[in-house]
Parts: structure tokens; sequence; C-alpha cells
């Protein structure tokens, strides 16, 4: 059987890992290789007619974080005056009325495994939009939102052999702490869940099997990974990392991208990553060293546990990387000189640092607030510092991005059925923004 809909996966600087899971649910519906297939493209337009030309249906998939659809947002309006578009993605769920005003067929909100066997079907002809959940779409000049449907991660593989689709192996999805600047607590309304350590050492046997012997994790928490009421499950740590060592890899945990948080760096914890782990970094979330901004933005802990956890992970021979934001919302002076004090206590410590600016995220708390300068005691401190080889991290060009992204979101910040601006936006944004 010949498939009759082609999915052209749109890929952005060489990376095509996003669509594994996308892959993943389609074959295991039957679908992939039957009635569909997945073509990936730097040229959707031309790639797109050339499906047509050959008698089948096509619509175009795009993965869009903010900055992606920033640089993005023509081609996308392009493609979908003459394709169906889905899009997905952190911005796609945070602002999906952005992807529907461009002309998408969908917008997905939710879970991508279940949305995008439904929005096959429907492409197919088999069912009604509407019924199809997980998405938000246009009707009527109206945005409507679908069902939810939470996906059990353990029916889904996390890769795709025919694809050659090997991303880092997704542990955990959502988040219990509900940071106000992050989008993964929002995106999925602290429903956490996990895959199961035996699902993970089957994928690792397929990873190992094509020669990917380096395993690595995606969890917003990587130390919480089967926690239990808040405290690591060193137990379980210990069973997911001992079967990916015994499956011939070598794992990655709490370093990118499944960095933790101070209340799960324990003793417990660090023994068994230290006996079955690869990296020799673990990478823990502090943002400021202003106890009361803390408060204000949801981390739900303090300077001094952070402080104790890197102190605990240098004991046990690991190098930590400490997560800093500059200029988030409510920061004042004295929250500046706490941040900065703190950098140099982390800097004699012999902690790394991974600097951020702060970043308007839509789907958050925040994702209305606008940035702000750098503050100048930020930039002689790292001045200061910068000789000693402590920092790392995208905090300068974060800085030009995050007033484009609040640009972008001031022009349009709710699905009302024209755009609404906040009030005085143009004082801040110009027509390049």
């Amino acid at each position: 059987m010949q498939p009759r809909l082609t999915l052209l996966a749109r890929v952005v600087y060489g990376a095509k890992n996003g669509f594994a899971h996308i892959a993943a649910a389609l074959e295991k519906e039957g679908l992939l290789g039957r009635e569909v297939e997945i073509r990936f493209t730097e040229e959707p337009l031309a790639d797109a007619a050339r499906e047509e030309a050959r008698g089948r249906r096509v619509a175009v998939l795009y993965g869009l974080s903010t900055p992606v659809f920033l640089e993005l947002e023509g081609e996308v309006a392009r493609v979908a005056s003459r394709y169906p578009v889905i899009a997905g993605g952190p911005h796609a769920e945070g602002a999906y009325w952005h992807l529907l005003r461009l002309g998408a067929y969908a917008s997905v909100v939710g879970d991508g495994e279940p949305a995008i066997v439904g929005l096959a079907e429907s492409l197919l002809g088999w069912r009604d939009l509407s019924s199809v959940p997980n998405i938000a779409y246009l009707e009527d000049g109206r945005f409507r939102t679908t069902r939810i449907s939470l996906a059990d991660l353990d029916e889904y593989k996390p890769y795709h052999e025919g694809l050659g689709l090997y991303p880092p192996i997704e542990i955990m999805r959502g988040c219990m702490y509900r940071c106000r600047f992050c989008q993964v607590p929002w995106q999925f309304k602290s429903n956490v869940r996990y895959r199961s350590p035996a699902r993970v050492h089957e994928a690792a046997r397929a990873y190992v099997a094509r020669g990917r012997r380096d395993i690595r994790f995606i969890a917003p928490v990587g130390f919480a990974y089967m926690s239990r009421g808040g405290r690591p499950n060193p137990s379980a740590i210990a069973e997911l990392l001992s079967g990916v060592a015994e499956a011939g890899g070598r794992p990655y945990l709490g370093t990118f991208p499944s960095e933790t948080r101070p209340e799960y760096v324990t003793p417990e914890v660090l023994e068994v990553v230290k006996r079955y782990a690869a990296n020799r970094r673990i990478s823990v979330g502090l943002q400021s060293g202003s106890e009361a901004l803390l408060d204000s933005v949801g981390r739900g802990h303090g300077v001094e546990e952070v402080l104790r956890a890197v102190e605990l992970i240098h004991s046990y021979g690991f190098t930590a990387v400490v997560d800093l934001i500059f200029g988030m919302p409510g920061e004042k002076e004295e929250d500046v000189k706490a941040t900065v004090e703190v950098m140099y206590r982390l800097a004699d410590m012999g902690a790394k640092m991974r600097l951020h600016h702060f970043l308007p995220l839509p789907g958050t708390p925040l994702a209305r607030a606008r940035p702000r300068p750098l503050h100048p005691l930020y930039k002689k401190a790292v001045l200061r510092l910068l000789g000693r080889g402590v920092f790392e991290g995208d905090w300068r060009l974060q800085e030009d991005l995050a007033w484009r992204m609040y640009c972008r979101m001031a022009r349009d910040p709710a699905p009302t059925r024209e755009p609404q601006p906040l009030p005085g936006y143009e004082r801040h944004c110009n027509e390049g923004n």
C-alpha cells in the first residue's frame, strides 16, 4: 500500500530529533508506512509541490520554540497559505493563536502523540478536526481548543529506527514545581509522568545496537526521577542507570538536558550517580541570589540550599554548574547585589555558572513581563570574574532576544478575535522587533 499522506517535517539547524515521538506514535497506531509517510524538508514549499505532484496529500510539520518561531514566522505564513501546517513545540502551545492567525491548520497544545495520530486521521478525511485531542484550531473566526488527553510514556518509543532518530530519552514529562518563568509546569499543568526503567532499558539497547553508547535523558528535574512526595528516589535512579550501563550504554543524568534542583542533591543520589553515570558535571538551578526574588518567582527553595548542594556535589568529585538568570521581573538593585555576592561565593567554591537573561516565555505567568537592560553591577561582576573561566551560557544573545520575544507577544498577547496589543507597548517596541 502506497501512503496517501506525506507529512513534511521542517528541519531547523539540522535538528530532526524532535520528530521521533511523532513518528513513534504514528507507527504504534499502524499509520506510518501504510497511510502516512514522514519526509524531512528544509524547503517546504518546493518539497510539498513535488509530493502533491505524486498524488499525495501533504501537510507540513513545524516544531517551534519562540526563537525559531520569530525566525520562521514569514515562512510559516507562506506555507500555510498553500498547505496545511501543523505546529507543535513550546511556542505553538504557549501562543497557539499566533500560529492560527498565520493560517495553520492546527496548533498542538498538549501531548503530541495523541494529537498527531488524530491530525493524520483528520487530514485523511477519517475524522472531524474537533474530535482530535490536544489541539487548538480556528473555526468561524474563533479559537477552539479540544479536550486534553495525557499520554502514557510507556506506550510510545522515545526514538524511531526507520528515520534514524535517537534523541535524548525522555524519562519525565511535566514538573511538580511552578516556577513562574518556566514553561514546563504550565504546559503540562503539573501532570508529572515517568517512563519506566524497563522501557528506558529497551530504548538504551536499541541505541547501543546503533552505536550510540552515550545515553542522555530529558527531564525537567533529572534527580526527581520516580520521586515520591518531593523526595528523591535513589533506588529508582539506580535501577534506571544500572540498566542502561548493563545494556552497554554510558548514562548521563543531572546534566543537560536533565538538570536538577537542590532538594534532590543528596548523598544517596550522588552515590548512585557517581557509581553508574558517565557525567562529572551536575547542573543545579539557583536563578537568583535574592531570597525575595526566589520567593516571588516561585522557586520553592532558598540560596543556602543551593550552596549546600554545591558543596555536596564537589565533595563527591563532581563539578557543580549553577544556573543564574539576570533581569527577572521585579528585580531591584538589592536583588542584583545579592546575586552578585553569590556569584563571587560560587566562584570561590570552584563552581561554574551558566548565565541567562530573563526571557518572557509564552504560556508562563511572566509571558507579558517587559525585559530590562542588564544591570551595570552584573556587567562589572562578569568582567571581574571572566578570567577565572567560571562562566558559560548565551546571556548576551538572550538580552536582545528577550526584547524580540516581548514585542511579538505585546502586539498579540491573547486569543481574542482581533489582536489587542498591550497598552503602551509602542514606547518600547519598534517595527524591527
